[in-house]
């Protein structure tokens, strides 16, 4: 019970020191980023191609930060991956090279992620929502609004394109198996099809499946790699004995 405290313990003190050096070198590439806001902002606003409104007096200057701050924590991912694996390997049997792996695998995995949502879904999302406005009714979106909208799908898309490695991490931590995530595909079809249809941006059938199909491709994808990685430890085992 002892030893069980001492590593639980020492596990939150390292998650501490880990946000500590997090927080620090976000504040510093937040305060490098003020400098090219301006020009990441007009970037933003070309995919809706209108102009914002601002609804208060500080809502330009804090949309500024905003774009700052949210664009802080997307480049701040590696390091945040790196940290995490880093734990992961510290407190379980698994190698170095694995840690690399991770790292790496990680890191294309999340910015393909934000890649996609940015290319595909964002606009597609936002043109299908501005063609409801008539003689009548014309949209006024305002800055801040806009900004946490598109921030908020490019994280949630990054992080949902990291499902091959946490799953993949589950599996030779011995949590999962292939034939774990065979019997429960129906279950994670139906799961897939209620977020993406809460997450996506509009109710249409075609920005629905922008989400849903990469999903369930990479869960598919999740369960080969759990698949031959299992069977390689599994050849391991048989060779040791």
């Amino acid at each position: 019970m002892e030893l069980f405290d001492e590593k639980r313990l020492a596990i939150l003190r390292d998650v501490r020191k880990i946000f500590i050096r997090i927080a620090i070198i976000c504040g510093v590439i937040f305060f490098s980023l003020l400098y090219f806001v301006k020009d990441i902002l007009q970037k933003l606003v070309s995919i809706i191609n209108m102009k914002l409104v601002l609804y208060s007096l500080p809502e330009a200057f804090m949309s500024y930060l905003k774009v700052a701050f949210f664009l802080s924590l997307l480049i701040i991912v590696p390091y945040i991956i790196f940290e995490i694996s880093k734990t992961i390997v510290k407190f379980t049997s698994i190698g170095k090279n694995f840690l690399y792996l991770i790292i790496m695998a990680g890191t294309v995995l999340f910015y393909s992620g934000i890649y996609f949502c940015y290319v595909y879904v964002l606009p597609s999302g936002i043109k299908f929502l501005l063609q409801y406005q008539t003689e009548d009714i014309k949209p006024m979106i305002a800055l801040s609004s806009y900004i946490s909208f598109v921030f908020t799908f490019l994280l949630v898309f990054g992080i949902m394109f990291e499902l091959p490695l946490i799953m993949f991490v589950l599996g030779r931590l011995g949590f999962i198996t292939a034939k774990f995530l065979n019997k429960q595909r129906r279950f994670f079809i139906l799961i897939n099809s209620i977020v993406s249809a809460l997450l996506t941006p509009t109710p249409d059938v075609f920005n629905l499946m922008l989400m849903m199909v990469p999903m369930q491709i990479l869960y598919e994808l999740g369960v080969v790699i759990v698949y031959l990685t299992g069977r390689e430890n599994l050849q391991k085992k048989e060779s040791e004995v």
